[in-house]
């Protein structure tokens, strides 16, 4: 191959930006994957939604069907890591006056303690990913992001 023809198929590889996003999305989850501490590496992505539902619902009784409906999923799998993250003692079903088939969801500390882990790792990433950034280029970018997803729900 030609240094010409080369050229461009390298030039074309450094603006093919789904490849470039992918690429960035590996390495984020490679750093991350380096600092989460053994006791998160036991929880999956559906539980760490559920640890944040909870907390950002604690002043609400948050019942099985809320996260069947805000998370679409069937009874059953909501039934199903309910009862997982009730096993790792993130969260605690409680008995509702007055009716004993409705049990309220609650937030155990140490799913708190979790939820805070979760956040103080994904805060350090998110100042790796923004370091030499100045503030206009960061909002700049965003606007770049939220064009491409614009592009993308079309």
């Amino acid at each position: 191959m030609t240094k010409i023809r080369r050229g461009c198929r390298q030039m074309k590889e450094k603006y093919d930006i789904g490849k470039q996003m992918g690429f960035i999305h590996h390495m984020i989850r490679r750093n991350l994957e380096k600092e989460i501490p053994s006791d998160l590496m036991k929880i999956s992505m559906a539980n760490g939604y559920i640890l944040f539902y909870l907390y950002d619902n604690k002043d609400k009784d948050v019942y099985q069907k809320d996260f069947e409906e805000n998370f679409g999923i069937t009874r059953s799998t909501a039934s199903k890591i309910l009862s997982l993250m009730e096993t790792k003692e993130l969260v605690r079903r409680e008995s509702v006056a007055g009716d004993a088939r409705l049990k309220k969801i609650t937030l155990t500390e140490n799913g708190e303690e979790l939820r805070r882990k979760m956040i103080a790792i994904k805060d350090k990433m998110e100042e790796q990913l923004k370091e030499g950034f100045s503030e206009k280029e960061i909002q700049q970018l965003y606007g770049y992001l939220e064009r491409i997803k614009d592009n993308l729900m079309r």
